[in-house]
């Protein structure tokens, strides 16, 4: 009569355990309120030294394009250049208009300028003046002089058929854009790192109450196989098997706290907090987002078109472009231009210089032949043009990578997600298995290598549905870093 109310005791005891213990498994509870996943990414974007130095570089751009922009507008500009000049000559030369020749002058120029966009060059109109004082013996002649010219327009090219203008619109307007674009990678980059350790901590304290539960178990089994002990119903070594498996499950939940405090640690310093306490809740699962309507085709297209590091390519490709065009112009015969019309007149007094203006033209064409550089220039040509392969080659191998990252990840998603329903319809299978032979091991139908296996493949069983978890998320932020707009 004692030995069946013993083990009427011991399968209530058992069974209603693990019955508890799989119905709380995964949503087990803690005392704070939990940290959700978009609260923990909304820390992380507004905390982040990452994310601050992403505004701080964006802003730093777009400034910089703001004073491109600016310079390709109208200048006007005021330049006044004081000028003193004294030639001390030997007396006893023939050259006597050198002799103790001393000026001191000041001219004044009023420009407005404008970058001539379409075909290079700089066009202006303006208006100068100069004053001249003469300092030398025979000063009483024409010891000062005034030139004024009211009215001068000119235009002036430094290199005829080469439109530097153009190359440098291209390039500021690709520089800008994957500024603009490496702001929101980084943005997307700390929401994916952020969701990358929720489901790390996440995984980790699940895992945790699992080896905690586990130990229990071991521990009310072991209780119960002493019991069973002194009546000879289990066997000595059977009662050595469930100490070693106690120990064993204990070494595994000090194991589980250990990862579950370096998780916790970790999510902390990204938010910028000191620790996340103990106590929190466990994080909460989001629901599943509906499954990624793109083919692989499309991920790859918007990879490569939302990616900075493409468009910060094709900005260097683009430059290194100009710079070989520039280097073939200047390999051959180099023409520049200076033309200016006006009026102009030069009087000893500043009122007489502005009377009886004469109309001027001047036109000078500089035309520059490398004879003889040993063929550098030829050479500079050649070093733009293996840069602008170098260049171009690495933009091809930019698409490559990024193209396959976003390909690998979004097949990863689709088979983290069929692993994930997988995970979950095994873990129905195990709970089932596990309690049915906890029923057995009570009743004495099975041996403890039984109940020890049906053990084993259900924590086996969450444990494979936490890796799928964690996996599916890692690739499902990863991807919306490569593809979101």
């Amino acid at each position: 009569m004692k030995n069946k109310e013993l083990s009427t005791v011991n399968v209530g005891t058992l069974v209603a355990m693990v019955a508890a213990l799989l119905g709380m498994l995964p949503q087990g509870s803690r005392g704070q309120a939990p940290l959700t996943l978009d609260k923990a990414i909304r820390l992380a974007q507004d905390s982040a030294i990452t994310a601050f130095e992403s505004r701080q570089e964006l802003q730093s751009r777009q400034a910089s394009y703001e004073a491109f922009e600016a310079l390709r507008k109208p200048q006007l500009s005021l330049k006044v250049v004081p000028n003193y000049s004294r030639i001390v000559s030997d007396p006893t030369r023939d050259y006597v208009y050198l002799r103790n020749f001393d000026i001191l002058s000041t001219s004044a120029q009023l420009r407005l300028s404008q970058k001539v966009l379409p075909f290079g060059g700089e066009a202006y109109v303006g208006t100068q003046a100069i004053w001249s004082e003469f300092f030398r013996e025979d000063a009483s002649g024409h010891p000062r002089q005034f030139v004024a010219s009211p009215l001068l327009v000119g235009y002036s090219n430094t290199l005829l058929g080469y439109n530097p203008h153009r190359w440098e619109k291209q390039v500021e307007d690709q520089r800008l854009k994957a500024a603009r674009q490496q702001h929101e990678y980084d943005l997307r980059r700390i929401a994916e790192e952020a969701a990358v350790r929720y489901f790390r901590l996440l995984c980790r304290q699940r895992m945790a109450l699992i080896r905690q539960e586990e130990l229990s178990l071991n521990d009310t089994v072991l209780a119960i196989a002493r019991e069973k002990a002194t009546i000879a119903i289990v066997t000595l070594q059977e009662l050595h098997t469930m100490e070693l498996q106690l120990q064993n499950s204990a070494n595994l939940l000090a194991a589980a706290r250990k990862d579950e405090q370096e998780a916790r640690t970790e999510l902390a310093s990204l938010l910028r907090m000191k620790q996340i306490p103990n106590d929190t809740a466990l994080m909460v699962i989001p629901e599943m987002p509906p499954p990624t309507p793109y083919t692989a085709e499309q991920v790859a297209m918007l990879a490569r078109s939302n990616s900075p590091a493409y468009q910060h390519q094709l900005a260097e490709l683009t430059e290194a472009r100009h710079q070989e065009e520039k280097a073939r112009k200047e390999r051959g015969i180099n023409v520049g231009l200076d033309i200016n019309l006006g009026m102009q007149q030069v009087d000893r007094t500043f009122g007489g210089a502005y009377k009886d203006q004469q109309l001027y033209a001047l036109g000078a064409v500089q035309v520059s032949i490398p004879l003889m550089d040993h063929g550098a220039a030829k050479k500079r040509h050649a070093a733009a043009v293996a840069w602008g392969e170098r260049q171009q080659s690495a933009l091809q191998e930019t698409e490559r990578l990024l193209e396959e990252d976003a390909i690998v990840t979004l097949q990863k998603l689709h088979d983290s997600r069929r692993m994930l329903e997988s995970c979950q319809k095994t873990i129905t299978l195990a709970e089932t298995n596990f309690y049915e032979t906890v029923e057995s091991y009570a009743n004495g139908l099975c041996d403890i290598n039984t109940f020890s296996l049906g053990q084993n493949r259900w924590v086996t069983a969450y444990a494979n549905y936490l890796a799928a978890l964690e996996e599916f998320w890692t690739a499902y932020y990863h991807l919306q870093t490569l593809i979101e707009n």
